[in-house]
């Protein structure tokens, strides 16, 4: 058992804080979190959309999601192995395509180099290819560039989907200090893509192409940002922006006053 020292003063009092966590929170996941908060408060959901310009009657298929992960929530609801080799089919437009999915199981799921032991029994998750391991197999760039934007596709979760419909959709980006992300995030990963030549693939590129070229969803793009700039793939939009244009008015004090805070 660990003796505490009496004496011992936490950061806190080191640092001699008083103030509440919400008047220093810099988290962007956070402030998504509370704007899903109040977008789910009744009313809300129909100003955001007036504010969008969208005149919308929410209906059955309306939602609004947080960190939203289709992709990865659709395949693991598909038990037949030839459906997801028809979606590779379809989506992957690499050379031999149709021969690496006449291989068994095991040799596709080798091929595109999943993680681990590779699995006879079923195609594994693309979200798992390992790039390391498939970048020694396809030597072409365009083929894998392809592999590796269908892979990453898998893995993104925008911070806030909300569907209109099954096939119309606003998907919005948070951000509070940091700026667009890129992929491939890891140094090793980098490394490859500086070794192969190739340019990192931007974070809004490739919502675009889950959204509407894999899962066929017209969807309008929002970058949320402290200080509005430009986006070739988003329209910007500030947080006073939204804020202002939602009723607060139901909500807890600190998610008022980190609405304010980020708003400026």
């Amino acid at each position: 058992m660990i003796e505490k020292r009496d004496n011992k003063m936490n950061i806190r009092e080191i640092a001699q804080f008083t103030l509440n966590y919400f008047e220093i929170n810099r988290e962007e996941r956070n402030y998504a979190a509370i704007l899903f908060g109040t977008l789910c408060q009744h009313g809300n959901a129909e100003r955001f959309l007036q504010y969008c310009g969208i005149n919308n009657n929410i209906g059955p298929d309306f939602g609004i999601y947080f960190e939203y992960a289709y992709l990865r929530d659709l395949w693991n609801k598909i038990s037949s192995e030839e459906t997801k080799k028809e979606i590779i089919r379809n989506h992957l437009p690499i050379k031999g395509i149709d021969e690496i999915l006449q291989l068994p199981l095991k040799g596709i799921n080798q091929k595109f180099g999943v993680g681990g032991e590779a699995s006879s029994d079923f195609l594994q998750y693309p979200g798992k290819w390992a790039i390391v391991k498939y970048h020694k197999i396809f030597k072409d760039n365009d083929d894998f560039l392809k592999i590796c934007r269908f892979k990453w596709s898998f893995n993104i979760k925008p911070d806030i989907v909300i569907h209109l419909d099954k096939n119309n959709a606003i998907c919005i980006e948070a951000k509070y200090e940091s700026g667009e992300g890129v992929y491939p995030s890891s140094d090793l990963e980098k490394s490859i893509f500086r070794e192969r030549g190739l340019k990192y693939i931007g974070q809004m590129e490739l919502q675009k192409y889950m959204m509407e070229e894999l899962l066929g969803i017209k969807t309008q793009f929002k970058f949320l940002v402290f200080k509005k700039g430009k986006s070739d793939t988003h329209k910007v939009v500030s947080w006073a922006e939204v804020f202002n244009c939602l009723d607060m008015s139901e909500m807890p004090n600190f998610v008022m006053q980190m609405a304010k805070k980020i708003s400026g």
